[in-house]
């Protein structure tokens, strides 16, 4: 994301906790960059994490030390707090949100972590509190996965990443100069490779 100079990767694991998924993310690194659940704050951050989901995924923030002092507790970020109370709650100024309608709302008394919402559960791409656990929840509550961010760590090294590639159009050796003006009827085109 050009705004934060940070990556964002969606794992695939079926069934996994946030816990689990936490210490998987903050094992991680890419190009020497050490990961971490994701930390959401902006919408532009919110939309790039949403797009790579195929399913519930997991992002780094809970209120698990103190119910409903939601915090992103992951990543140099950790110890932000960006919402207060459950689904009446608000933001502290500046912090950004995107829980999904009615959330969160700790059901059943043990939804201390948040994840993006699987598509076609209420708002797309907003977030939800679960549990730990989501093995009991229904099919569109389980988790997926989870998102990690590379980027921002204290000592991560300087990134300078650059690619190429070329294209090689052929040259279209054979052709009826007078069909290839579109008065109708099919045409067949030959084409040769003149560069490997």
């Amino acid at each position: 994301l050009p705004a934060t100079e940070h990556f964002y990767v969606y794992e695939e694991n079926i069934g996994i906790t946030w816990s689990d998924a936490k210490n998987l993310a903050e094992s991680s690194t890419y190009f020497g960059l050490r990961g971490y659940l994701a930390t959401i704050f902006s919408e532009e951050e919110s939309i790039i994490s949403a797009e790579q989901i195929s399913g519930t995924g997991w992002i780094g923030a809970s209120d698990e030390g103190t119910e409903g002092e939601w915090k992103w507790v992951t990543g140099p970020e950790a110890g932000t707090t960006f919402w207060n109370g459950n689904q009446n709650g608000s933001s502290p100024p500046g912090a950004f949100e995107n829980w999904n309608n009615n959330e969160p709302n700790n059901s059943g008394g043990n939804e201390d972590y948040a994840h993006i919402t699987a598509d076609g559960v209420g708002i797309d791409g907003s977030w939800n509190d679960l549990p730990d656990n989501t093995a009991g929840e229904p099919s569109d509550y389980q988790a997926k996965g989870y998102i990690v961010e590379y980027g921002g760590t204290p000592g991560d090294p300087v990134l300078n990443i650059s690619t190429s590639t070329s294209i090689f159009i052929p040259q279209i050796t054979n052709f009826d100069p007078v069909k290839r003006n579109c008065t109708g009827g099919t045409m067949t085109f030959t084409a040769t490779v003149s560069e490997g």
